[in-house]
């Protein structure tokens, strides 16, 4: 009897950390959260968009960018380094960046212009 009273059971912590644990999900989150985000502001190849320059870019500056890239303007966004344009045709994406733009995104939301 004093050897069962005597044996107990060797309760451990988890091997693997309890963080390390959830990195799997973490990153199943991110990734299905970033390409939601992506296909939501996915520009058109022409047609009316947000061209996004660095944020120490003014927004003459950037106007001037993207009529140099051959875009047509349609006005200021929200912030001074975004500007709503209209691609003419697919390679102004490529020509804007060329000029200093970071990226294009569909001209809504946050990305939207300034006044409706």
């Amino acid at each position: 009897m004093k050897e069962i009273l005597t044996h107990r059971m060797d309760v451990r912590a988890p091997a693997v950390p309890t963080m390390l644990a959830i990195l799997p999900a973490l990153f199943v989150a991110v990734l299905t959260l970033s390409l939601g985000a992506a296909s939501a502001y996915a520009p058109p190849a022409t047609g009316e968009m947000a061209v996004v320059f660095p944020p120490w870019t003014g927004e003459v500056e950037a106007f001037e960018r993207v009529a140099q890239a051959g875009g047509q303007l349609v006005g200021p966004s929200r912030f001074g380094n975004i500007v709503i344009a209209v691609a003419p045709d697919p390679g102004f994406a490529e020509r804007v960046a060329e000029q200093g733009a970071l990226f294009t995104a569909k001209a809504t939301g946050i990305c939207g212009p300034a006044s409706p």
